[in-house]
């Protein structure tokens, strides 16, 4: 369906993705420009379901180590709404399980030194190498309860057409010599050292490069033929809708939800109550999520901007701060606000103003779904039948 127009003063300007190319030698206040005020084609509805008829017959694998605490729990395989409603800290790529159909593998931390990229985190501690014991210490209890792991050498690999790791939780002498199998991965870590060396080039064994990225123009930098702008929040308005159906009904959308960080002591006079993000409990956090008419960021602290897919998926308004966001492209001209007074005040101009606030969330919506699902799902799909052909 195509996107709601917006009043002739906020629309879109179309500017392909062929542009892309030139980004290098544009100024980067036009590339931040171009994020919110323009747009490119739309993939459509029947080259989304060629994709998905593509990986029907496919098997598909995603897989985290014990050391990452994000994400789903333990193993599992079919009911994908019951592992992402265990999830912890944030939903992650659900896609990939609810309309790929992909097996989910937890796996004990193997001993392989690529399998331990995620201990970078900890160099900056006062003691590094206690911070690194302490967590080691806390993934082997883990692994000594009666969750679901797997041993990475107990999974047949071989039988699946593509593995996505989140980091590396398998060691390169299985990847090497699974070599009729697609092997992708993202870091952990979206601004860190294995994010930043892979952009330049994949990890031994691997094709492809999850970059967390849902860019708009996939300018400066410029992806390489093995980075693919992918999202963590690889994630469809279909699943988020089947989400909302396995939680208990939530109240007429009538709050104004605040992210991590945006939250002030006395937030001001507005035209609907605030509500602060609160707890790290999945249902919880959906019911906050459906809950909400409208999304606010501000916090002047840097942010990669992956909550922005979520609540335009869940159907709230976004609004952040320009200023902050790494990544800019669910934003549309005039929802770019510094504070909550500022926030307070573009919410009561939209509430007078709802076949406006209704084009806006419409087409913020229609990015989400374009930038987190789509997109990267046609991307992929290529990528995946130049694999299989060669």
């Amino acid at each position: 369906m195509a996107p709601a127009l917006l009043p002739s003063s906020f629309r879109l300007l179309s500017l392909t993705q062929n542009w892309e190319k030139f980004g290098f030698f544009l100024p980067r206040p036009f590339l931040d420009w171009a994020e919110i005020h323009a747009i490119a084609h739309y993939v459509s509805e029947s080259e989304t379901k060629r994709c998905l008829d593509f990986w029907s017959s496919r098997k598909i694998a995603l897989v985290k180590q014990t050391a990452y605490q994000g994400l789903y729990p333990e193993s599992a395989a079919g009911d994908w709404i019951s592992t992402v409603l265990r999830s912890g800290y944030h939903l992650g790529p659900f896609s990939f399980l609810a309309d790929l159909g992909a097996d989910y593998f937890v796996v004990r931390q193997a001993p392989e030194p690529e399998t331990y990229l995620w201990r970078e985190k900890f160099a900056m501690d006062p003691d590094p190498e206690a911070s690194f014991q302490r967590r080691i210490s806390e993934v082997r209890e883990l692994e000594s309860s009666r969750l679901m792991f797997h041993s990475v050498d107990d999974v047949p690999w071989h039988e699946y057409d593509l593995v996505i790791g989140i980091d590396v939780p398998i060691p390169s002498r299985i990847v090497q010599k699974s070599s009729r199998t697609l092997w992708a991965y993202y870091s952990i870590e979206a601004g860190g050292l294995l994010q930043k060396q892979s952009l330049g080039s994949p990890l031994a064994g691997y094709r492809l490069f999850l970059n967390h990225g849902f860019r708009r123009y996939r300018s400066r930098p410029s992806n390489r033929s093995h980075v693919l702008e992918f999202p963590l929040q690889f994630q469809s308005s279909n699943a988020w809708s089947s989400l909302r159906q396995a939680i208990p009904p939530q109240p007429a959308r009538e709050t104004i939800l605040v992210g991590a960080g945006s939250w002030e002591d006395s937030p001001p006079a507005s035209p609907l109550p605030w509500d602060h993000l609160s707890g790290s409990l999945t249902p919880a956090y959906l019911a906050q999520m459906f809950s909400a008419r409208f999304t606010v960021h501000t916090t002047s602290r840097p942010r990669w901007g992956n909550w922005a897919i979520e609540a335009a998926q869940a159907g709230s308004l976004f609004l952040g701060n320009a200023a902050s966001l790494a990544h800019l492209s669910l934003l549309l001209p005039g929802l770019d606000c510094r504070s909550l007074s500022d926030a307070s005040g573009k919410i009561s101009s939209l509430l007078k103003n709802p076949e406006h606030l209704q084009a806006l969330q419409s087409r913020q919506a229609d990015l989400a779904e374009e930038l987190a699902f789509r997109r990267p799902l046609l991307d992929l799909t290529a990528k995946a039948r130049e694999f299989f052909q060669s």
